[in-house]
């Protein structure tokens, strides 16, 4: 009888732990505010936070090549900063980074307007990045 029980409890589980990361998700978007510390001053295009660790395999491997490649085709103005949470633990706090890597879209005035939460293509953040407020190229 339990080995039949056993497949329900492991989906059971499985359900309430994806419900659990979907109301975090959810909840992070309204924790998160406005940049500590601006890079450059008057920004008048948004920006991606882009949070890392050494020891991050799928951030050294996937999300860094497709921000590199992102990065040659956007105006000069549109800044990606790379912040290693070892480094820099109190940014990280701030913006609730609970996994890496975690990207986050900032409008020009420094407001959060996308969470990434696990790599996000080129594509999805361009899209974000549009969304916020940058320029579409003719």
């Amino acid at each position: 009888m339990i080995l039949l029980l056993a497949p329900l409890i492991a989906a059971a589980a499985i359900g309430g732990m994806a419900l659990f990361l979907r109301v975090q998700r959810g909840g992070q978007r309204e924790l998160v505010g406005r940049v500590l510390e601006p890079a450059s001053g008057g920004a008048q295009l948004p920006s991606i936070l882009y949070f890392t660790g050494e020891t991050c395999t799928i951030c050294h491997t996937a999300q860094r090549p497709a921000l590199r490649a992102l990065a040659a085709g956007l105006d000069a103005g549109v800044e990606i900063r790379e912040i290693d949470i070892a480094v820099e633990p109190e940014l990280a706090r701030r913006y609730r980074v609970m996994s890496l890597p975690t990207t986050i879209v900032l409008d020009a005035a420094g407001q959060v307007t996308d969470i990434n939460v696990g790599f996000a293509s080129g594509e999805v953040l361009r899209r974000q990045l549009v969304d916020a407020g940058m320029p579409v190229a003719a």
